[in-house]
């Protein structure tokens, strides 16, 4: 991903497939096959550095990093190698508690780190991410709370905005009052097309922006790229050969 203030980001995928199935994603509308290796997950990003430079990471590709923890930051620990620093890395997760809270005790580097929440209260965060039955959203946040007071660094929090579904101004005031603002940073995506959902609206992302804005929540839309080759956020997925 190229952007006009000069970063040069990769979005890395750990899994081929998903197990989790979040209903709003390509990737866990398709089957699973299998974690990668951490060479493998390497290799994605030394195809781009082959052409040009890079500076940033996100994983937040296909899977789920901490299901895949040990490959995962193995290849993160690497990446400064090809001109990537932990500061400019970040690790999401769906709030997947085994490998979050490892990360949490065992990482000292400044890998930062992301949290796909999507909705604010746990029952419409059950209809969308099931693994929120298992790992409820309140124990994923006091994990993230963790990550603050240990390594004194803010937590990403990635929420998709689904139209008509987690995207009221009501759903907005809620979300400001789960999240500290010394702690989290919001980052609203705007939905792409896989055929689960409709997207909000502009004016529904901006009115939900402006009651976080008023909130002091720190909040931005991130910009949208990759949707004309179905390779933009939620939208990875494998197309069989016919």
């Amino acid at each position: 991903m190229r952007y006009r203030d000069g970063r040069r980001s990769l979005c890395l995928s750990s899994q081929s497939g998903c197990p989790l199935t979040c209903s709003f994603c390509a990737t866990g509308q398709m089957r699973f096959a299998r974690n990668l290796t951490s060479s493998e997950i390497l290799d994605q990003a030394l195809h781009f550095r082959r052409t040009e430079p890079v500076d940033h990471a996100v994983f937040m590709g296909m899977g789920e990093p901490m299901l895949n923890h040990d490959a995962v930051l193995d290849a993160a620990r690497q990446l400064p190698g090809l001109g990537i620093t932990h500061r400019r890395t970040t690790i999401s997760t769906v709030g997947w508690l085994p490998g979050l809270r490892r990360f949490v005790d065992d990482v000292e580097e400044p890998i930062r780190l992301a949290l796909s929440l999507h909705a604010p209260t746990e029952e419409l965060r059950s209809e969308l991410m099931p693994v929120n039955e298992r790992y409820p959203l309140s124990d994923a946040l006091d994990e993230c709370r963790r990550y603050f007071d240990l390594r004194r660094r803010k937590v990403f929090v990635e929420y998709v905005m689904l139209r008509g579904v987690n995207d009221r101004v009501e759903q907005a005031r809620a979300l400001a009052d789960l999240l500290d603002p010394k702690v989290f940073k919001v980052n609203l995506i705007p939905y792409n097309p896989t055929g689960m959902y409709a997207g909000s609206t502009r004016k529904a992302i901006a009115a939900f922006k402006e009651v976080l804005d008023d909130a002091r929540i720190p909040a931005t839309v991130r910009l949208t790229r990759g949707r004309d080759i179905d390779a933009a956020c939620g939208q990875l997925a494998a197309v069989a050969a016919g």
